[in-house]
């Protein structure tokens, strides 16, 4: 049955489909068996990392912390090492309660102790010390401190006595020997103040430290969604906890399931039906525990975004597995179609025809011999028709030989006799004025010439516009003699005069005036075009001059494009002849003018 089925398809279907087909069989399989193979193992990689990584995060927070009260616990033994401190505590030795006062001087030594110990210690809201009989001296103001207070009243008290000096790490309390109603817990390291030679005790000293010193050691963490750290003590205290935003209290739900002291190390819990990775590392120096309770869900979150990765690109391949697969089955059957289509187009008559081969295989040596047998056929239909276009090309060019400068230049000088012979003054001057202006023009444009015959070039290009303006337009010439030998590029003063006239003087009802100023300075030519007109404002001259120091192709020249594409124009060829020191600059003022400079280093004539 099967061999019927695939027999009954590969006789009617056309070749392009059975490529296609087989390509994508060939690609899809293996490709979507190594997509599900490699989820599995990246996934499984990816939990372990994550749940070492929670791991590695908890031992260095239990390490930060150490460090954090090993310096706290080095500030707790200082006044064992200063024997003022030692002799101020040794004086009120009486029993607590008893309603002893220090003298002033007392508490300013104290006070100035303790406030230094305290300096740039924002972490540090008081350290106080404590004598037998009540007495506080702290760094804070007498307002912000009960100066005798009775200890007693506390409940760490008695843990303190029976510590034979050793330090105590007590969890948040809020202190009563603050004055203020509205105190904050602290966590506070504390000991007892020993005589060293006779092991008295002399009293006590306390550093309140704030919550959130413990809070900057998990600054710096990214909480997931639902996860929970926490600092406990050795029995079971909460010290600190840290939960992200909407995450339940892991210590609340430790201790409502009676479970706080039932786990250790690394383990999965389970807490209201939802699984969680439990991890302690535990301080033998502080004996505090640094607890993460992380959701699993939440550490499984980079295994199913891998999954949601993995699935779209194994769509984006078989995507692009079957465009190419296509591409392949049109590759490779296009020079059969292309041939067929031809086949059918010269058993309609058409004997033009011609197939297109790029490669040396059977479908190219087919196409070959193709297109030489239609070559054959059209060889007689194609010589008539090349023989028939090289004619006319012949009639053209013959056309266009007979229309010459030497017919324009005659016919300038036939209307300049008539004008001569009917006493049109103007007229004539007009004719010949544009007479020297083609001469000049249709001449080679890229070389140079003197000075002079630029300005006769000019000369007459100003008499035309003389004339169109009716005498108001005043051209005044200020040239060097010595300089009018000197080369300079063909064309490039009559565009910065045009330029005056129809953006400076233009639209002026009593005309203007254009100065042309050249001057030999060192080894510098200068040539200065200035006009009375208009002007520009100084913005839109900077704004002129960095485009003409940019290339001329330059996306700003968009904007007024024609003025400034022609100094462009200019001042690239100036750089380009003459060197980088060369070139066009433009200055002026609204309502004052403009006044356009070009700069060429001198070089001899013939040069």
């Amino acid at each position: 049955m099967m061999d019927k089925v695939l027999g009954y398809f590969g006789r009617n279907m056309n070749l392009r489909t059975k490529l296609l087909l087989l390509f994508l069989a060939l690609t899809l399989l293996p490709l979507s068996l190594q997509g599900v193979v490699n989820y599995l193992h990246f996934s499984q990689t990816i939990d372990r990392k994550t749940e070492q990584f929670t791991i590695d995060i908890v031992r260095q927070i239990n390490t930060n912390l150490n460090r954090l009260l090993k310096d706290f616990e080095r500030l707790s033994l200082l006044p064992l090492y200063d024997q003022m401190m030692l002799g101020i505590l040794g004086k009120y030795n009486a029993p607590m309660g008893s309603g002893t006062w220090a003298r002033s001087d007392d508490y300013l030594k104290m006070k100035l102790y303790t406030s230094g110990q305290a300096y740039d210690r924002p972490e540090i809201r008081g350290i106080h010390l404590i004598s037998n009989s009540g007495i506080l001296f702290s760094n804070l103001d007498s307002l912000a401190v009960n100066p005798v207070w009775d200890s007693r009243q506390d409940d760490w008290f008695a843990e303190l006595n029976g510590s034979e000096g050793e330090w105590r790490l007590l969890p948040p309390h809020e202190p009563s020997y603050y004055t203020g109603s509205h105190e904050e817990p602290y966590i506070s390291v504390a000991r007892e103040i020993r005589d060293p030679g006779t092991l008295q005790r002399l009293g006590y000293i306390l550093i309140d430290i704030r919550l959130e010193a413990f809070g900057q050691l998990l600054s710096n963490l990214n909480f997931e969604q639902n996860a929970s750290l926490m600092i406990v003590d050795s029995k079971q205290r909460l010290l600190f906890e840290r939960t992200s935003a909407g995450g339940l209290s892991a210590y609340d739900q430790l201790l409502t399931h009676g479970q706080l002291q039932g786990y250790a190390g690394n383990q999965k819990v389970v807490l209201d039906g939802k699984p969680y990775l439990y991890v302690q590392n535990h301080s033998s120096y502080s004996g505090l525990s640094v607890i993460s309770l992380t959701p699993i869900v939440v550490i499984q979150k980079e295994s199913g975004e891998m999954l949601t990765f993995t699935f779209g690109f194994a769509v984006l391949c078989m995507a692009a597995v079957a465009v190419l697969a296509v591409l392949l089955s049109y590759r490779i059957t296009r020079p059969l179609i292309r041939l067929k289509h031809n086949m059918i187009r010269v058993e309609q008559g058409d004997f033009s025809q011609r197939v297109a081969h790029f490669s040396n295989d059977e479908f190219g040596q087919i196409s070959r011999g193709f297109n030489r047998m239609m070559e054959e056929i059209n060889r007689l239909f194609n010589e008539v028709f090349l023989l028939g276009i090289q004619e006319r090309e012949a009639e053209l060019s013959a056309l266009q030989s007979q229309i010459n400068p030497h017919f324009i230049y005659n016919t300038l000088e036939s209307i300049n006799m008539m004008a001569v012979r009917q006493k049109h003054a103007e007229v004539s001057d007009m004719v010949t004025a544009l007479g020297k202006l083609l001469r000049y023009t249709i001449d080679k444009v890229d070389r140079r010439v003197p000075l002079q015959e630029e300005l006769a070039f000019v000369q007459s290009y100003v008499r035309i516009q003389q004339v169109r303006y009716d005498g108001k337009l005043e051209v005044i010439y200020d040239i060097d003699e010595a300089i009018t030998e000197c080369l300079i590029p063909k064309l490039v003063l009559q565009p910065l005069v045009e330029n005056a006239v129809y953006h400076g003087i233009e639209g002026k009802a009593d005309g203007g005036v254009i100065w042309v100023s050249a001057l030999k300075f060192d080894d510098e030519l200068l040539i200065i075009v200035r006009d009375n007109g208009k002007g520009m404002a100084q913005a839109e001259i900077d704004e002129l001059n960095e485009s003409i120091a940019r290339q001329p192709s330059n996306e700003a020249l968009r904007c007024h494009a024609g003025d400034r594409l022609g100094l462009n124009n200019i001042s690239q060829r100036l750089r380009l002849m003459y060197g980088e020191g060369s070139g066009l600059s433009v200055d002026g003022s609204p309502g004052q003018g403009l006044a356009v400079t070009i700069s060429i280093q001198l070089q001899p004539k013939g040069e």
